[in-house]
């Protein structure tokens, strides 16, 4: 008799990490890899096989970019094993074979339908602005250089809430659709920080980021309300190139939430570094 093949087990992780020296989250092509590429996907699966464990599929909710940080990336793993090992076995795995620079912070069965970026129903991005200088945080946030009008890039940001054409402030592949349903764009000032949260079922590649540097612009005085209203309003080309050079840097980005049927709606909205 042949013997029987390992069952296929699925968990649902709950990941988060700086992003400042990995190359995004998506693991990269056998030439990329061989080249030392590092990303967040590479860096699991491999603690993963160190320790034994036969990974067949290892999927988040969404890619990040390089340098770009998470503190509620979710994911789904699938694996074969003849002995399912519990939630606690992994997670010993993680903590004792991770880098400094990434972290599970939880771990659970899950059917083995679940999929962590089809299943979500929103994603909540937050970016750090810093109207100081600072010792610690240069990874974690945007020094914003000159005097910044808060009324003026809150009256910005709220302009990205709504249903609207988000061409002008995106890279679309051939043929995507460009249309975004924002629900809620927040903002908190926070000692010498400034946090913008943005929360929808879906963001295109990199539109966050030039969100950010578009409101920040005109925070400073140096783009007008105007200009971002007619920019939503009739996207064109000349509009994207010139907000993709404006873009925030990835440095104050991070996946803040991932939310799932059952999932409070809310959150409050905090900083990653407290600075006075």
């Amino acid at each position: 008799m042949k013997p029987r093949p390992a069952p296929r087990i699925a968990y649902r992780l709950a990941v988060e990490y700086d992003g400042s020296r990995f190359h995004g989250w998506q693991k990269q092509g056998e030439r990329q890899v061989a080249q030392g590429i590092r990303t967040v996907t590479g860096t699991l699966e491999r603690v993963l096989e160190q320790a034994g464990h036969k990974v067949l599929t290892l999927g988040g909710s969404g890619r990040t970019d390089a340098g770009v940080h998470a503190l509620g990336q979710v994911a789904h793993l699938h694996m074969l094993s003849s002995a399912p090992p519990r939630p606690q076995d992994l997670q010993r795995v993680f903590d004792e074979g991770l880098p400094s620079d990434v972290a599970v912070t939880g771990i659970q069965p899950c059917g083995p339908t679940f999929h962590a970026r089809h299943d979500a129903i929103s994603r909540s991005y937050l970016y750090q602005l810093s109207l100081r200088r600072s010792a610690f945080g240069k990874s974690l946030l945007w020094w914003v250089k000159g005097r910044m009008d808060l009324h003026r890039l809150e009256d910005a940001w709220s302009l990205f809430a709504g249903n609207h054409d988000a061409a002008s402030f995106a890279d679309l592949e051939p043929g995507e659709d460009s249309r975004v349903q924002i629900k809620t764009c927040e903002l908190l000032k926070d000692g010498s920080l400034v946090l913008l949260r943005t929360t929808a079922g879906f963001f295109l590649r990199r539109q966050v980021r030039r969100m950010v540097g578009a409101v920040v612009l005109c925070g400073l005085g140096k783009e007008r309300l105007e200009t971002l209203r007619r920019d939503l309003e009739n996207p064109n080309k000349e509009a994207n190139l010139h907000w993709a050079e404006k873009a925030a840097p990835a440095a104050g980005l991070f996946l803040e939430r991932v939310r799932y049927p059952g999932d409070p709606e809310t959150t409050p909205l905090r900083s990653v570094l407290w600075m006075p």
